[in-house]
């Protein structure tokens, strides 16, 4: 048994008795109405994946297989700034229309927190869901899709909006800040608002201003926001993108462990992969986004604004994450596509030759036909690096994965086999105690989340049971529903999913609420 502290594994029973666990050790004296045999393979708490954007996931309960099977029983919602609530009747289309690309075509019924929670509980979830509140959300209920600093009356209203939230059960704030609206804000702006998620307990998860040629300046003002507020920070998905910043995580992760030296509460968290998946609209400059997706496809409509963009993809702006131009048309994949489904899995260079056409048109033309939903898998990433910041003691596992049947990104239905299968067990990169501390109590401790976590008596008997000679992913960029290999078992809140490797619909998840 690893118990998810990262202390070294020793052999005991355990016994459940209804949601939790009843006794670990010598079980002598209990009766069982079954009793399952795990000898010779591994058990751990279930896995908590830190950065997800599974706010759907009760929606399409049946892609939950994907997570299930390589043992993740708690999902981290509202990453990235983008959460499904709070929602400002007057501002919804907004909202909607920013989130369609990840959340799919939902009926949305609720405006707050609580009454989201609501509907995932009566729906029912195969997973645990723990939510933070999204700053684009609030920005876009306060004021749209507007390109300038908040009014005093606006802000007011976001930081109302975020205690409400937070009261209401979030376990932090998120922010996105390559993507509209929070590609808009100022870094006072977020310190403000982390201020209010601070005083309820919570945390800042951030998806940073750049993850390329200014990843340092953007570590710099997250570790600012962290001192400025006094709230815990989580830099989520942390990469160095482009080749020309291949190497520089020695750089922010020196930064990280300096901050953390002077009492700031930094953590960071990784996919396995060096390719990564996000809207197809962000390869747009920002200013493109102002007012929404509609003022968008207009734009991309007009021949000289088309132009204007070709131009600024090609010498860029100053502050902006030009992601195209880091990565190449080459490695710009569609991952999924509204309607025209034969785009999936092809490159935006091979797009845009068979249509005779520039990739900046290309990408216009898609982006219209497919109203703004589609999203892609991006290569940019490097192997060393990757390597390098899953080693850190800060690091936590978050798969950043969509629930989605397109050409989507392996790294939802693979993400941890592969941490435990390819970079632990076959390039030793991790010992399996470490690696599954990444998983369990690690992000538990990060969120203030309890009871889960760790195997120890009187907490949730959320279990996964694997092989650790052969748990693999089968899931690639080709073939990405693939689901993993080498786990027998996973239990949730003591009902079991997956019973002898075979996938059971059952919904016994929670929607989890910070106390």
């Amino acid at each position: 048994m690893y118990d998810g502290t990262g202390n070294s594994w020793y052999e005991a029973d355990i016994a459940i008795s209804g949601e939790r666990i009843e006794r670990i050790g010598n079980v002598a004296g209990f009766t069982a109405e079954e009793e399952i045999d795990v000898q010779l393979l591994a058990v751990a708490p279930g896995f908590i994946d830190i950065h997800t954007h599974s706010d759907n996931a009760p929606f399409v309960p049946e892609l939950s297989k994907g997570k299930i099977l390589q043992g993740v029983t708690t999902e981290v919602i509202g990453n990235c700034g983008m959460s499904a609530y709070p929602v400002n009747p007057a501002n919804a289309h907004l909202l909607k229309q920013y989130v369609s690309s990840i959340f799919g075509e939902i009926e949305w019924s609720w405006h707050s927190l609580s009454e989201y929670a609501k509907v995932c509980s009566s729906m029912g979830m195969v997973t645990n869901l723990v939510p933070l509140v999204g700053h684009g959300a609030v920005r876009i209920a306060a004021m749209g899709f507007e390109k300038r600093p908040p009014t005093t009356k606006e802000m007011e209203t976001m930081k109302q909006l975020v205690a409400k939230t937070m009261e209401e059960g979030a376990f932090g704030l998120s922010s996105g800040l390559i993507y509209p609206p929070g590609v808009f804000c100022s870094t006072e702006e977020l310190i403000e608002l982390s201020r209010v998620g601070r005083e309820h307990g919570g945390i800042y998860a951030t998806h940073m201003r750049n993850e390329s040629d200014q990843v340092v300046e953007a570590v710099e003002e997250t570790i600012a926001i962290g001192r400025s507020a006094a709230i815990p920070v989580q830099i989520s998905h942390h990469k160095a993108a482009g080749k020309q910043n291949w190497g520089k995580p020695k750089i922010t992760v020196a930064m990280i462990k300096q901050a953390r030296a002077n009492g700031i509460d930094v953590d960071m968290d990784l996919y396995p992969y060096t390719a990564g998946s996000t809207l197809l609209s962000a390869l747009l400059p920002p200013w493109c986004h102002e007012g929404g997706v509609q003022e968008m496809l207009q734009r991309l409509r007009d021949p000289e604004i088309r132009q204007k963009i070709a131009n600024d993809m090609e010498c860029g702006i100053p502050g902006w994450e030009n992601i195209a131009k880091n990565a190449g048309w080459d490695q710009v994949f569609i991952a999924s596509a509204k309607y025209r489904k034969e785009l999936e899995g092809k490159s935006m260079k091979d797009i845009a030759r068979e249509r005779g056409q520039d990739p900046v048109t290309a990408l216009c033309d898609i982006l219209i036909d497919e109203e703004g939903i589609a999203t892609m898998v991006i290569f940019m990433m490097s192997e060393d690096d990757v390597r390098f910041i899953m080693k850190q003691s800060e690091t936590m596992i978050g798969s950043d994965g969509i629930p989605d049947p397109g050409k989507t990104h392996p790294r939802y239905f693979g993400t941890f086999a592969r941490v435990l299968g390819h970079y632990t067990r076959d390039e030793k990169v991790l010992c399996l105690e470490d690696a599954i501390r990444k998983m369990t109590s690690l992000p538990a401790k990060k969120l203030g989340l309890q009871d889960r976590g760790m195997i120890r008596e009187g907490s949730f008997a959320d279990l996964v049971v694997f092989d650790p000679n052969i748990v693999a992913d089968a899931a690639t960029y080709d073939s990405p529903s693939e689901t993993a290999i080498g786990f027998h078992h996973v239990f949730v809140n003591g009902t079991p999913i997956v019973r002898d490797g075979e996938f059971q619909l059952v919904k016994k998840g929670r929607f989890i609420k910070k106390a």
